[in-house]
């Protein structure tokens, strides 16, 4: 028997704020960002579209699904609004370079975009019952979108889930996907409720899948389909679970937060505290590197001793031994000693791939994981001298780095708090330049301003279609193309 408790109605509140925000609500500065986040999760999904697990992943989604009026980024193809969400998710997670909320960890864009991407197109029909949707309204379900997932996680204490081998944004992802298609929708708060209810009690996926199964690229595109299909489901009157964040028994919010240890275990608040005042977006994070976020801090300590020592961190052959400090979390999500073979899953995961690369070819770009590059016999062996241990005694994303050399006595050490993106984010000028650096090789200058003015001049634009037309069709592939840049 349910608790005799009754909990904060957080789920209701949190969907009352959904149903009633509008645009003219968001401090403009907030509207601007959300912006470039989306021209930076567009960047990730036109380089990752042609990789070879990209088009592992559409052969095989596509040997199961028909057609549709939904296009698959990155290919002259079209499909279901549900296999669509999938692949168009699959590729922003393609290559490690999508953002992260940097207190409860979830791509966002993965799951914002193709959700509204794939409702857009499939709701395409020329009636008065289904206007066409403009730039205004697609911006406005993104930001709700990009709101709701961090707080969903916040709830479990956001990336405390990734301590206990759960996928966090995999967790928290179908119930931003369905809040963002549900207000893409118009749908009243009683509605939206439905639909995360019917999203939540879809959360799924195994931190495992970092190690060598491109599953793990797959799992924020689970959370998007998922989360689509109860915003569709309960658009046409299918009931969900009311109050399934906080209910006690069976809900989202106790189940998840389940062996944590923490006093109390959950915290329900977190997911509505300061909703219209307090913006998760000021927390998301884009990556500068091609690797997990855990990963950052790592590259940026050894950066910086190649910027102070340049001389004896250039002679890798004299590096004795490198000892990376850790926390718990970061120890967990990439702290774990490679094997050869390595998939470029893997080696996107592993701190100690990222440092050799680093030390290696001064960058951690998407040319670090071409294939050739995980065969390399100097690089394994400089892998064999760099151990990741935990401190306890290190929250979050703090590292510190010890370089020990052969002749020199005391190592060379540097402490990261927050990596760079992190501490200090990357400006709009620097996601556009990354957005520019990253598509050049893939789609031609026309096609990349082209989106590029759609995404920026959002606000104006009378039918979002033509973004989802300039998405389609085919692009390059960054392996074939000798793709390398510095962002």
């Amino acid at each position: 028997m349910e608790s005799t408790d009754t909990p904060r109605p957080v789920t209701r509140e949190l969907c009352e704020w959904i149903s009633s925000l509008s645009l003219s609500d968001i401090p403009t500065e907030k509207v601007t960002r959300v912006k470039y986040l989306i021209l930076d999760g567009l960047a990730c999904a036109l380089i990752a579209a042609r990789l070879p697990w990209s088009e592992a992943a559409v052969k095989g989604v596509l040997t199961m699904e028909s057609s549709g009026r939904c296009g698959i980024i990155g290919w002259d193809k079209k499909t279901g609004p549900l296999a669509a969400a999938l692949l168009n998710s699959t590729f922003i997670q393609g290559f490690e370079l999508d953002d992260y909320h940097s207190g409860a960890p979830i791509h966002s864009s993965s799951i914002v975009l193709p959700t509204l991407l794939a409702a857009v197109e499939h709701c395409d029909v020329s009636t008065d019952e289904q206007p066409l949707v403009g730039g205004a309204e697609f911006l406005l379900a993104a930001i709700v979108g990009y709101e709701t997932g961090p707080r969903v996680g916040l709830g479990v204490y956001g990336i405390e889930v990734l301590t206990h081998g759960w996928h966090s944004g995999a967790i928290f992802g179908p119930a931003a996907s369905a809040a963002t298609a549900a207000k893409l929708f118009q749908l009243p708060a009683s509605t939206i409720e439905d639909a995360i209810g019917i999203a939540c009690t879809q959360a799924g996926g195994l931190m495992s899948a970092q190690y060598e199964s491109t599953a793990k690229r797959m799992q924020h595109g689970f959370a998007t389909r998922n989360g689509l299909f109860a915003a569709f489901m309960a658009r046409n009157g299918y009931t969900g679970i009311k109050q399934v964040l906080e209910r006690p028994y069976g809900g989202f919010l106790s189940n998840f937060s389940l062996g944590n240890g923490r006093t109390p275990a959950y915290v329900p608040g977190e997911v509505v505290n300061g909703l219209g005042e307090r913006w998760e977006i000021d927390r998301i994070v884009v990556k500068p590197y091609a690797s997990v976020a855990t990963t950052h801090s790592t590259i940026d300590a050894l950066m910086a001793l190649q910027t102070r020592y340049p001389t004896q961190m250039a002679a890798v052959h004299q590096i004795r031994r490198i000892r990376v400090e850790m926390s718990e979390v970061s120890f967990k999500k990439c702290g774990w000693t490679p094997r050869r073979p390595l998939t470029p899953t893997g080696a996107q995961m592993s701190a100690t791939y990222a440092a050799a690369m680093q030390l290696l070819e001064g960058e951690v770009q998407a040319a670090q994981f071409a294939p050739a590059q995980l065969e390399r016999d100097d690089l394994w062996s400089l892998m064999d001298r760099i151990h990741c241990e935990q401190n306890m005694e290190l929250e979050s994303f703090q590292q510190r780095v010890h370089v020990e050399l052969d002749g020199q006595a005391a190592p060379l050490t540097e402490f990261v708090t927050a990596p760079r993106g992190n501490g200090v984010p990357l400006s709009n000028q620097d996601i556009l330049d990354k957005w520019r650096r990253l598509t050049a090789d893939v789609i031609d200058s026309e096609r990349q301003a082209a989106i590029e003015r759609i995404v920026l001049q959002l606000e104006t634009v009378q039918d979002v279609r033509q973004l989802a037309r300039l998405l389609s069709g085919r692009t390059g592939n960054i392996f074939e193309a000798g793709y390398k840049t510095k962002l």
